[in-house]
């Protein structure tokens, strides 16, 4: 069930970061999820081979986690599969990590994070509301995160970058954003065009997809560790706690 409630807040996930939420070996996270799957709460998309299925939350696995129906993504097709892939394990790098997160199911209902978004192209003036695919509290503010796997139109990606220029200002509601990338390319491109903007460090920060990765399994491992360690001083509290009472049982 706490992995149904991980899902309810991120749509659909990959079976390894689910597993790391899960905090359980591969054999029995498997075993969960093909429980899920049997009672309907999830269901698996194929993605291509090699790449393993989505674990994808349904209308009755969202109830199920006490939230709305409409966390259930409606469809998942072929061009989401990176994009729900790399928001999948954003949400578990934060959630093992112990940060305050918004996955992006719960970002899309709060008008808060409905952002006005505008620039100008070869239509003339567009006008567009931009939901971020993540949030983040810290401790001085809200931080958006973007997951951003491959290049947008230079003109929409500067009127993005000029829009959280305006949200990061002295007196904006954002303490900055985020972009999570996993080419080169793409965050030297959004470096540059955010510069052109005036939107810089310390508003503007870039994770690299495989260091991020890296983190979640060392966090995952310190869990692990930690719970090791928990259960070692629980079996020595009871030892002693016996002791104490055949201790009393023979006087």
């Amino acid at each position: 069930m706490s992995a149904l409630a991980w899902l309810a807040r991120v749509g659909a996930s990959p079976a390894e970061p689910l597993q790391l939420i899960m905090g359980c070996s591969e054999r029995v996270a498997y075993d969960h999820v093909r429980r899920l799957e049997a009672a309907g709460l999830v269901r698996r998309v194929p993605m291509r081979r090699g790449d393993g299925s989505l674990i994808v939350l349904t209308r009755r696995g969202a109830l199920a986690a006490g939230q709305p129906a409409t966390r259930a993504l409606r469809s998942v097709g072929p061009s989401m599969w990176a994009h729900a892939t790399a928001c999948a394990w954003v949400s578990a790098w934060l959630q093992l990590r112990r940060r305050h997160w918004a996955g992006e199911r719960e970002v899309l209902e709060h008008d808060f994070w409905r952002l006005e978004l505008c620039y100008q192209d070869h239509r003339g003036t567009v006008q567009q509301t931009h939901h971020p695919d993540l949030a983040v509290r810290v401790t001085n503010g809200l931080v958006a995160v973007e997951a951003e796997l491959q290049r947008k139109a230079a003109r929409r990606q500067r009127g993005i970058c000029a829009m959280y220029k305006g949200l990061t200002d002295a007196h904006g509601p954002l303490l900055g954003v985020i972009y999570i990338t996993d080419r080169n390319d793409v965050s030297q491109l959004f470096e540059r065009t955010a510069a052109q903007v005036g939107l810089r460090e310390p508003e503007l920060g870039f994770r690299e997809m495989h260091t991020l990765v890296d983190q979640t399994y060392a966090a995952a491992d310190a869990h692990a560790a930690a719970r090791a360690n928990d259960l070692g001083n629980d079996a020595t509290r009871i030892r002693q706690l016996f002791v104490l009472l055949g201790g009393q049982h023979r006087r």
